[in-house]
């Protein structure tokens, strides 16, 4: 047992001296406080980005707590997972290509009595990784000065959910966020000479959230019904940092100032899914979720929000219930499409999101792998500044582990 925690601290320690940030190289990253990662299991990605009604007796599904009391009776499940993201982003200046990647989870998940479950995780909530060149004018005048916006950093967060199981058809979970991080935001202004003003704001603060699923097995038709739903409660997030003053890159004369403290939130979130397995093979998911972000005033930033509404639909092949004679036999096989209606506006146009994935599952003893591709398209209206194209790959890997046995001495 003492062996199996150090291996856990070793892990740990590895992902947090990772460089938690940076997953999205994305123009749109300037606003708020970043963009908003996808840190699911690469399963859920490749069901549409969808799993409030999913169970998770072999991964860890963060979309809904309530969800890892599926886990067996002595399973201890690890998951680790990344991103790679080759993005084209496309404007009136022309095109520039991006390649990123980077860790998107760490959690471990495990019973820890007949009804009672908890999990542990870390993941990157937002990040900031942009470079922008524009002009501004100068009062009065028709003469305009060249300026350049660049931003780094990200958000993440350390989170623990609790789950219980009510009885074989009802369970429900909890969870909580410790959220931090530090964006660090520079405009260049060239004129006869070169000012740089650089922000460097941290934030803190905690979330909340609950969830909840039911499921209903018509053995008439084997047909099972699982509904689920979690709400994600409006939470703080303090923000305190300094600004400094550079001109001409001269680190020596840089003036260095305190910002006055200010909140700002995450909104509250609320999602409704259904999913329905035919025959133990064929399984359908659909998820709803709103963020409601028209509540939420950027203190960083001067866009207006808006609500944000988000739909994924997913499809399930499973192995035929039946021994297994070769190793493709064992695999799973899944589809997947979203549509993200964003949250803010850019010249009046709304910057959404659509996306189409696929995957696979392997089973390897102890270890389930999942993969999957995605295709998207980031800003979808006709008269947005940019469009981003992107590819993405997304690996999961779970590793499952038996504890708490009884030791049998012959």
């Amino acid at each position: 047992m003492q062996k199996k925690l150090n291996i856990i601290i070793i892990l740990l320690t590895c992902v947090v001296t990772q460089e938690y940030s940076a997953q999205n190289s994305s123009p749109y990253s300037y606003f708020g406080i970043g963009m908003f990662n996808n840190v699911d299991n690469a399963r859920n990605i490749a069901l549409g980005n969808t799993g409030i009604a999913l169970d998770a007796p072999d991964y860890i599904n963060s979309k809904n707590p309530s969800a890892m009391t599926s886990i067996s009776t002595r399973n201890v499940v690890f998951d680790i997972s990344g991103l790679l993201k080759y993005n084209t982003i496309t404007s009136n200046l022309g095109k520039d290509k991006r390649l990123n990647s980077n860790f998107t989870n760490f959690g471990v998940a495990l019973r820890v009595s007949k009804n009672a479950f908890v999990s542990m995780s870390l993941q990157p909530t937002t990040s900031a990784d942009y470079k922008i060149a524009s002009t501004i004018p100068v009062e009065g005048t028709t003469v305009t000065y060249p300026i350049t916006y660049e931003g780094s950093g990200g958000i993440s967060n350390w989170g623990v959910s609790l789950a219980y199981k009510i009885n074989d058809n009802w369970s429900v979970g909890g969870k909580v966020k410790n959220n931090f991080g530090t964006i660090l935001r520079t405009e260049t202004i060239t004129t006869t000479s070169e000012l740089a003003i650089s922000r460097d704001i941290r934030y803190t603060g905690f979330s909340y959230g609950l969830g909840t699923q039911y499921n209903h097995l018509f053995e008439n038709s084997n047909l099972k019904l699982t509904l689920g739903g979690t709400v994600n409660f409006k939470s703080k997030l303090v923000s305190k940092g300094e600004v400094t003053y550079t001109e001409n890159r001269d680190d020596t004369n840089a003036v260095t100032s305190k910002l006055s403290s200010k909140d700002s939130a995450l909104p509250l979130e609320m999602g409704v899914g259904i999913s329905i397995l035919k025959n133990d093979r064929y399984r359908a998911t659909f998820d709803f979720t709103q963020n409601n972000w028209n509540e939420v005033k950027s203190t960083v930033t001067s866009e207006k929000y808006y609500r944000q509404n988000t739909y994924g639909l997913g499809f399930e092949l499973l192995p035929e219930r039946k021994r297994i004679t070769s190793f493709t036999e064992a695999f799973v096989y899944r589809f997947g499409i979203n549509y993200d209606t964003g949250y803010y506006k850019i010249n009046n146009a709304k910057i959404d999101k659509a996306e189409a994935t696929i995957g696979i599952g392997i089973p390897l003893n102890k270890i389930n792998l999942n993969i999957n591709y995605g295709y998207g398209i980031h800003g979808l209206q006709k008269n947005v500044a940019i469009r981003e194209n992107y590819h993405m790959f997304n690996i999961s890997i779970n590793f499952l582990d038996t504890w708490f046995t009884k030791r049998f001495i012959n």
